[in-house]
């Protein structure tokens, strides 16, 4: 009888074993595609955040030549309503705020090839803009402005008025598009709004086509210029690339509370007087 019981014991301690290598495997098996494994972190829901933060800056893309937006002061620093803006996203992050500048027309493909975060430029919200990148909530309406010499006599009330004549305006904005789609206008693009505005005052162009807050900047700077009629603008905003929905959603709440604190109207004090 000694021999069965001790081999139904070795057939249980075997079973037993193989019961518990049977756990180890299983607990120690991937887990299936597309699922979690046990105890690994849940992915952040703000990656773009966190890239900046640990990068230690907040990086806008734009084009100095657009004041009070932005433009260049005595030492060739980049200063404006915008930059100051971003200077407050950048402040509540916690990060430094790094400037990337180029031509207008270049600011949304460096958008998209991740030169930068922000493209701060005093943008124009259109439906084919959004098409490429993403916008905040605007930040400024207003209108546009047509702009000549004060010797000018015409009449102007609208684009329409200007046909026969020479229109200066700056590459890859909205007003060099309307300008565009009026026929009998001469459209002259500039890389830069300030040569559009020398080329009216020096009469190389009968009028420049741009934002009146602009407008109204490059008159205070050269007297021989006027505002000749205003049309309708369109919203202005800062764009983003369309993966980085959490950058977007966070300048929305800075600027959000720069509106409520009142430090959003300080600002427009400061830049558009």
């Amino acid at each position: 009888m000694k021999r069965p019981v001790a081999l139904v014991l070795l057939v249980l301690m075997v079973t037993s074993l193989l019961a518990g290598c049977s756990k180890a495997a299983d607990k120690a098996a991937p887990a299936p595609n597309g699922s979690q494994q046990a105890g690994a972190p849940a992915p952040s829901a703000t990656p773009t955040l966190d890239a900046i933060k640990a990068a230690g800056a907040l990086k806008i893309g734009t084009s100095p030549d657009y004041p009070p937006f932005e433009s260049l002061d005595t030492q060739n620093n980049v200063i404006g309503f915008d930059v100051d803006l971003m200077t407050e996203v950048a402040k509540a992050l916690g990060v430094k705020l790094e400037i990337v500048q180029m031509g207008f027309d270049g600011l949304i493909p460096a958008l998209q090839s991740k030169k930068f975060d922000v493209m701060a430029a005093g943008v124009s919200v259109t439906a084919e803009r959004k098409q490429a990148v993403d916008f905040t909530d605007p930040y400024l309406v207003g209108t546009d402005a047509i702009v000549v010499r004060t010797d000018w006599s015409t009449p102007v009330k609208g684009l329409e008025d200007l046909k026969g004549h020479s229109v200066a305006v700056q590459l890859g904005t909205v007003q060099a598009d309307a300008a565009k789609k009026v026929g009998g206008i001469n459209v002259k693009e500039y890389n830069l709004f300030t040569e559009a505005a020398t080329a009216v005052a020096s009469k190389q162009a009968d009028a420049l086509y741009l934002h009146k807050v602009v407008a109204e900047a490059f008159i205070k700077a050269n007297p021989v210029l006027k505002i000749a009629a205003e049309t309708p603008a369109k919203d202005t905003a800062f764009a983003l690339r369309k993966d980085t929905p959490d950058l977007t959603q966070f300048v929305n709440g800075v600027l959000a509370k720069m509106k409520q604190d009142g430090s959003f109207d300080a600002l427009v004090a400061k830049w558009f007087k």
